[in-house]
């Protein structure tokens, strides 16, 4: 494979993996989110180690949830629930690194509802 070849399959794959990133301090929040059939929303968050995660989703039908990290090749996943319609809590960082929470729709796509708030650390009460 050439190198020109190479970078832009590396680019794609990149912005295939891109998702919007959460920022400390300002709630974010979705209201009938559409997700297609099969397909899956994310959004991410850089965190320290000792900021929390508030997260809450409601969804008008059945989706896969993952709060997840990468680690090397592999995919950790402490927060994981198949099927479920509604599911919130405080996530805790225990490293440096990028978490994301993941939204996958089933057969018949989904619409869900969700509120995120990063708080780092040093701010949390």
């Amino acid at each position: 494979m050439t190198r020109r070849r190479t970078a832009a399959v590396l680019a794609l794959l990149a912005a295939g993996c891109a998702a919007p990133i959460i920022a400390p301090g300002v709630p974010k929040t979705a209201r009938e989110l559409a997700i297609a059939p099969y397909e899956i929303h994310e959004e991410c968050a850089y965190m320290a180690a000792g900021d929390r995660l508030d997260y809450w989703f409601e969804a008008k039908a059945p989706v896969v949830f993952h709060l997840y990290y990468q680690e090397g090749l592999a995919f950790v996943s402490p927060v994981s629930r198949d099927g479920t319609q509604a599911f919130g809590g405080v996530f805790v960082a225990t490293a440096d690194r990028r978490y994301c929470l993941q939204w996958e729709a089933g057969q018949q796509g989904a619409l869900i509802d969700y509120s995120l708030r990063l708080l780092r650390a040093e701010a949390a009460p």
